[in-house]
């Protein structure tokens, strides 16, 4: 997934600036452009390379940073995004005959299933607009 994402990505999701870098270095260092600073416009994420004299270098030091900084946080929004689909409705365990609803705490026996699903179901819809009904009114 995260290679799909780096190769969507054009020249028009990027800001480029070139400026004069700071400390060790002299002239060379103060009179040209060679230091680099890529925002990613999307995130507001922002790196800098600027370890190299030559702007090509110091262009690919700065992105490769960013892309890491870009992929590491979409995947770290993924895996959240992920775990809340994953939320855990209802536990079925045959061996101990029971099944229980992990929203309302309605625990009916496993071989009545077929009988009472309706009945959990029902249960279950009325305790989501028991919880609605008071977080609006909160």
């Amino acid at each position: 997934m995260a290679k799909e994402l780096l190769k969507s990505w054009t020249k028009k999701d990027f800001k480029l600036e070139w400026f004069s870098g700071t400390g060790a270095g002299g002239q060379h260092r103060n009179k040209h452009q060679n230091c680099c600073r890529i925002t990613h416009i999307e995130s507001g994420m922002m790196e800098t390379g600027q370890n190299h004299k030559v702007r090509s270098q110091n262009q690919k030091e700065a992105f490769k940073k960013l892309a890491h900084r870009v992929v590491k946080a979409w995947q770290d929004e993924q895996t959240v995004v992920r775990l809340k689909n994953e939320e855990v409705i209802r536990s079925y365990n045959e061996p101990d005959n029971r099944v229980k609803d992990h929203d309302t705490g309605i625990q009916i026996a496993y071989s009545d299933l077929d009988k009472n699903i309706d009945n959990l179901i029902t249960e279950r819809l009325i305790s989501k607009t028991r919880k609605e009904h008071h977080d609006d009114n909160s």
